[in-house]
């Protein structure tokens, strides 16, 4: 069994651990000024603002075993299995090609032009680049890192036989890509921003 990758976005948990320090700052700045009772009223605002950059910038996440690929967006995550998997391509970000429509990576966007023009630079191209591992690990995101270990994973599993009959099962079990709404965080969004619309309506 090879490790599973994750790849998601240092930036995007960099900038959840600074919006969340600056929500504690504001909270507390809120509690010397004007005591506890504004503490109470500035909590959901300050709970909404940290938990939709979290569920923006740090969930988000793709990842890639032998089971398959798991894209993680910020409101719904679509499991997709090596037998409905159809290919990629790299646009604006990574999009995957299923049996059951295309799914788009929030996570992996394309990289930068400089980045492109630096790999070109050293003699690689996007796709030579196949980030490894030895173990289960995290790496950064990009749409081209991310595209050449799903290829690399698709190519190891197909070159051992593991697919050779990817078809008929697909199509005898019904596999498709299984999609999840990420109920629990839809749910404390809403909770959150009504509580916050109506303490500041009345404010």
């Amino acid at each position: 069994m090879r490790p599973t990758l994750e790849f998601s976005s240092s930036y995007g948990r960099a900038l959840t651990v600074a919006a969340g320090v600056v929500a504690l700052g504001a909270v507390v700045a809120v509690g010397v000024q004007d005591g506890l009772d504004e503490v109470v009223r500035a909590l959901p605002l300050a709970g909404a603002v940290v938990l939709g950059v979290w569920a923006l910038f740090w969930r988000p996440a793709v990842v890639v075993s032998d089971g398959g690929v798991l894209v993680r967006n910020p409101l719904r995550s679509t499991q997709v299995p090596w037998p409905t998997y159809r290919g990629l391509t790299v646009q604006w970000s990574l999009v995957l090609h299923t049996t059951d429509g295309d799914v788009t990576a929030w996570a992996a966007p394309r990289s930068s032009g400089t980045a492109s023009r630096m790999r070109r630079s050293t003699g690689t191209s996007d796709d030579d680049v196949v980030p490894t591992s030895t173990k289960d690990a995290r790496l950064h995101a990009t749409a081209e890192d991310v595209a050449a270990a799903i290829g690399d994973r698709h190519r190891a599993l197909a070159d051992a036989g593991f697919l050779r009959d990817a078809e008929r099962a697909r199509t005898a079990a019904g596999i498709r890509p299984e999609r999840h709404w990420h109920v629990a965080t839809i749910a404390a969004l809403l909770v959150l921003v009504g509580t916050s619309v109506a303490v500041l309506a009345t404010a």
